[in-house]
């Protein structure tokens, strides 16, 4: 009998324990949860475009007393792709549990990724003036200057900054039982909300 009674107690003790101990569980609350899916994803991708140029290069030096030029151009076709991402680690946001609301106060600068394509078409150079190395470096940075303002006069960010919120929305309900809300002032209204 003393036997049972130890085995019971013995048992009683081995689930008691492991209950407090093993299978200890932490309560956390949503805007722990928010965070912490924010840590995992320290870049996101919202959107991809693509961009096409046509550049006319030109560069031209004189000799003798200016009396002889010697001219090099070429005409440079660009397709290129560009990406923009944000880096999630500068988004500063408040939490509402009360209201499950999350307010986004501050969105930090897109990343503009440019991989553009060069093909080059009708390259003239004269012996005096050849196609050099810092041509080349001269003509990519001119390309990168174009191409960034031509996303500049797009909705390319616009699109992108509206993806983001999107994203964030879809980030922030998934696994979660609640469905929260969004708001961010400066797309449309001041109260930006989606529904899963």
């Amino acid at each position: 009998m003393k036997q049972i009674i130890l085995g019971i107690l013995i048992g009683a003790i081995a689930v008691f324990g492991y209950h407090r101990f093993l299978k200890k569980t932490e309560t956390i609350t949503g805007s722990q949860l928010i965070e912490q899916k924010l840590k995992n994803v320290s870049k996101l991708v919202v959107t991809e475009g693509y961009f096409s140029d046509v550049i006319t290069y030109k560069d031209a030096k004189k000799y003798y007393l200016d009396w002889l030029t010697a001219e090099k151009k070429a005409v440079v076709l660009v397709n290129a792709k560009a990406t923009i991402s944000y880096d999630l680690k500068q988004l500063e946001f408040s939490v509402n549990e009360s209201e499950q609301i999350i307010r986004i106060v501050k969105i930090p600068e897109p990343e503009i990724q440019l991989s553009p394509k060069l093909k080059y078409y009708d390259i003239q150079q004269d012996f005096l003036n050849p196609f050099e190395v810092k041509d080349y470096n001269k003509i990519s940075a001119l390309v990168d200057q174009r191409l960034l303002t031509q996303i500049e006069r797009s909705t390319f960010k616009t699109n992108a900054q509206n993806r983001l919120i999107t994203e964030l929305h879809y980030l922030f309900n998934k696994g979660t039982t609640k469905n929260w809300s969004l708001e961010y002032d400066d797309i449309s209204e001041s109260l930006f909300e989606l529904k899963n």
